[in-house]
């Protein structure tokens, strides 16, 4: 035992004495370059004590001397690491040969301590190595930095570096599988975005390879953020619609047009829809196959072209079932607006043998009714239809053409919900319904319309005073809605019918008052009929006299003729088997010789009578419906065209005019 004592206590004054020597033989070594024989000396020194930083500051010398045969900054840089963790134990005999050391190879003396010389040197060689990583721009380089050091002061720049590089690696490899792995590896690299923007252009370029729905599906899944998104979106979308053209059913476009319903192919894949039905309604016929048709498309020629198949078919439907006694009709045609009930109606002829109706319906998204014009052609077939009005309930009731083919209306519109709210409406459209005008005209009633040969308007009807009795009414404007007079009569009762006199009069008959006025609404004579006498409609014959149409004591059918001068030349009566409410329309049937009178009953409904000119004798009679005559026209060819009041608006074309 007391044997190793000696031998232990020995080995340490062995290597306090002999350390200090070897490591001032290495520094001399160094100062003259020997490099091989210096690292020989220090390794030695390294193998027992590998802390030493006197020993680690001379290799980390050796290591750093770009002349070095051993030169490596990174393998001095692990040295002056050791370094800097002990520089509190290096001995003074150390400190010594250290200093001796740096003021022989100072290029410039310097009377800083020693310990500030190591740290410069240190310093120096801390600044070497990141210039050295920087320069060689070599990812092993770099990875072993990183791996060694985490501590390095420029290790936030390293890893900027290892990240660039690694950026480069993959950029020359340009795949998909490459961004989304250093995507993974590198997070927090600056490169992400633009490693980002090249792996969703590659992953869009494999969608659009693929070419197909799931493609373009999976990758606005997946790369949502993505500048090429929109594109893919379109791609998708018009894969979807490639889809659901291929299958070509009503089903199919309408799952696209709910699942992209901003694709730019959904008005197309409409269309095709439109096109599918329209071919089923055609095909099938039937009244739910045109309704479907016409609900979900209301407009364009497509519409058109199954609303005149549907109105046909409803209105056959309709003369089957009516108590209609006529064998000579040609057609009829019934009118709805999306499913509502029409009421009045007005007809008049257009140029072209073409017809334009006017008729109260009900818009089927409120509870107001508006006016719903078209235009028919000679087989009653609709060429255009729109509807106008306003936020509350309007009513048509008359019509006319004046002499620029302009078509003017007369009804009813309301300014609020009250039923006390109604005024006279005026408005003028043109033959393809387009509005010109339109004129709120007060409240009061009309009966009638008529247009002159100046193109003015003239309204005829009543006016209730204070004590809600009726007055005679006349308002005259001109073509442009101008007010040009107007008139309440001092008399009583209501001006039913106006039609122009050959001289550009204008004959008015009121209910019990009959009389000719000129243009600016002088009376040139009048008639004061018996008060057991009212008048309801009249015909003016192309000499100037007259017929008018009415009733006596209500069960007497009455048809009076008159002069051009006012005088009666003839008066017939009939006795009716029904009280008589109105006559609705009196028209040349066919000849002068005959009169063709719509009378309206009160229980027995709508009958039509012939009625000679020269006698007033009826020639005979029919029932016409069991819906009331809304107007009434004969065409150029001599043929009747009834427009009745029904739940549907329905058009009846007469061979001629007799039933």
């Amino acid at each position: 035992m007391k044997k190793i004592a000696i031998i232990v206590f020995s080995l340490v004054i062995l290597a306090d004495v002999v350390f200090p020597q070897s490591i001032k033989k290495g520094f001399k070594l160094l100062e003259k370059l020997e490099y091989d024989k210096a690292k020989s000396v220090f390794s030695e020194i390294i193998t027992t004590d590998n802390q030493n930083p006197a020993v680690n500051l001379g290799l980390a010398l050796i290591y750093s001397d770009e002349k070095s045969p051993y030169f490596n900054l990174i393998q001095a840089w692990s040295h002056c690491r050791i370094v800097q963790g002990n520089m509190d134990k290096l001995l003074q005999e150390d400190m010594e040969i250290i200093g001796e050391y740096f003021i022989n190879t100072e290029q410039r003396r310097s009377s800083q301590p020693v310990k500030k010389k190591i740290e410069y040197a240190v310093g120096i060689i801390e600044a070497h190595l990141i210039k050295y990583i920087r320069e060689e721009n070599s990812l092993p380089i770099v990875s072993e930095v990183i791996e060694k050091f985490p501590d390095f002061r420029y290790y936030e720049n390293v890893i900027h570096i290892r990240n660039q590089l690694e950026f480069r690696k993959y950029e020359k490899q340009n795949t998909l599988e490459g961004y989304i792995e250093f995507i993974k590896a590198y997070p927090d690299a600056a490169q992400i975005e633009k490693a980002i923007r090249y792996r969703n252009k590659l992953a869009y370029e494999r969608a659009c390879q693929v070419n197909t729905l799931e493609a373009y599906k999976n990758y606005i899944r997946e790369y949502p953020d993505a500048e090429e998104y929109n594109m893919a979106v379109k791609r998708r979308n018009a894969a979807a619609f490639h889809k659901a053209k291929t299958i070509n059913t009503m089903q199919s476009y309408e799952e696209y047009i709910h699942e992209y319903p901003g694709a730019l192919e959904v008005a197309e894949a409409k269309l095709q829809q439109k096109q599918l039905l329209y071919e089923y309604a055609k095909k099938i016929k039937t009244l739910e196959a045109y309704n479907e048709f016409i609900r979900k498309y209301p407009e364009g020629q497509q519409y058109i072209d199954i609303f005149n198949l549907k109105s046909l078919e409803t209105g056959m439907k309709y003369l089957s079932c009516s108590s209609f006694t006529s064998d000579n009709i040609q057609w009829a045609r019934s009118f709805d607006f999306n499913g509502e009930n029409e009421t009045t109606g007005t007809i008049v002829a257009l140029p072209g043998k073409q017809k334009f109706l006017g008729i109260t319906t009900r818009k089927s998204d409120t509870v107001s009714t508006d006016i719903w014009m078209l235009g028919v052609d000679n087989d009653g077939k609709m060429l255009w239809n729109k509807t106008t009005g306003g936020n509350f309930d309007d009513q048509v009731l008359f019509s006319a053409l004046n002499h620029r083919n302009e078509i003017l209306l007369a009804g009813y519109t309301w300014i609020a919900q009250d039923s006390a709210a109604r005024e006279v409406w005026l408005f003028k459209q043109g033959l393809d319904g387009k509005n010109i005008w339109s004129q709120q005209l007060g409240k009061w009633t009309i009966n009638s319309l008529l247009v002159d040969e100046d193109n003015n308007i003239l309204l005829g009807g009543y006016q209730l005073d204070d004590s809600l009795r009726k007055k005679y009414r006349i308002t005259v404007l001109n073509d442009m809605a101008r007010k040009l007079w107007s008139r309440t009569y001092s008399g009583f009762g209501e001006i039913r019918y106006m039609e122009n006199l050959p001289d550009h009069s204008i004959l008015v008959v009121a209910n019990n008052w009959i009389f000719k006025m000129d243009k600016k609404g002088y009376i040139k004579w009048e008639f004061i009929p018996s008060q057991e006498i009212t008048y309801f409609s009249g015909l003016v014959s192309a000499n100037g006299e007259f017929y008018l149409g009415g009733a006596r004591n209500n069960h007497y059918l009455l048809l009076t003729k008159f002069g051009a001068d006012g005088k009666i030349l003839w008066d017939k009566q009939h006795l009716l088997t029904d009280s008589l409410v109105s006559i609705k329309k009196m028209i040349a049937a066919g000849s002068v010789k005959t009169l063709l009178l719509f009378a309206i009953c009160r229980n027995t409904g709508n009958e039509a009578l012939w009625i000679s000119n020269l006698t007033g004798e009826i020639q005979h009679t029919t029932s016409v419906s069991d819906d009331r005559v809304s107007d009434a026209l004969i065409d150029t060819e001599n043929n009747l065209w009834l427009l009745l009041e029904n739940a549907n608006a329905v058009l009846i074309k007469n061979r001629g005019v007799d039933f």
